[in-house]
């Protein structure tokens, strides 16, 4: 059973969307549920006004914590689709050789998406590749490998789908490091409108037609 305590640098955010997205008042939607290059895209949700769309991004997020906290700003919503974001939050601090730290995220994703799909049966889940980012060129090639397992995991699970946006950031041996603010981790404007319009938005105007699901739309 979960503790109230077990994320508590968490707790705040939690309780804003709580707050700002009243389940009771915002259900059946799109819901964006991920860490920091969602949750600091403030601009998100008027970026897509056109869709019923939350942003439930909090920063620092991995996929244990969205777990934890997926009774209070997922499941409760009932979304017809959700759009998920983690990347190398998840492994940074993991030790071991390469090898053994993408079998044990492999391990931990496939544990995560079965969780999520015993609450969330019916819905459509769209998975944002992990990003590459100049301020963890480090982790490049796990990461790499690790957005590999996922598109071959979306591929093999009715409902999900994978979005592969590699190349936005990283491409011929090099990173776009002017599509991210000072950190190098969090895109800056520019890089939110690339990922929105070439990746995202696409990919959410499809799966409405393929669905039939325009009451998404506003």
């Amino acid at each position: 059973m979960n503790t109230e305590n077990k994320f508590p640098q968490f707790s705040e955010e939690a309780e804003r969307f709580e707050k700002i997205h009243p389940a009771s008042e915002h259900q059946r939607g799109i819901v964006f549920y991920g860490a920091s290059n969602f949750r600091l895209w403030y601009s998100m949700e008027s970026d897509l006004s056109k869709y019923k769309v939350l942003n439930h991004g909090f920063g620092g997020a991995t996929d244990e914590a969205l777990l934890y906290y997926a009774p209070r700003l997922l499941y409760p919503y009932a979304p017809k689709m959700v759009f998920f974001q983690t990347g190398s939050n998840d492994y940074v601090d993991l030790q071991g050789s390469e090898e053994e730290i993408v079998k044990r995220v492999i391990a931990q994703k496939d544990a995560f998406y079965q969780e999520l799909r015993e609450h969330l049966p019916a819905a459509v889940f769209v998975v944002m590749s992990g990003l590459l980012l100049p301020g963890r060129a480090q982790f490049t090639s796990l990461s790499q490998k690790i957005n590999a397992f996922l598109k071959d995991y979306c591929e093999a699970h009715k409902d999900m789908y994978f979005v592969d946006s590699s190349s936005l950031t990283y491409e011929n041996g090099k990173y776009r490091t002017e599509l991210f603010v000072e950190d190098q981790f969090h895109f800056n404007s520019e890089g939110q409108k690339l990922w929105c319009e070439g990746y995202i938005r696409p990919k959410l105007q499809e799966l409405i037609e393929q669905y039939g699901y325009t009451d998404l739309l506003k």
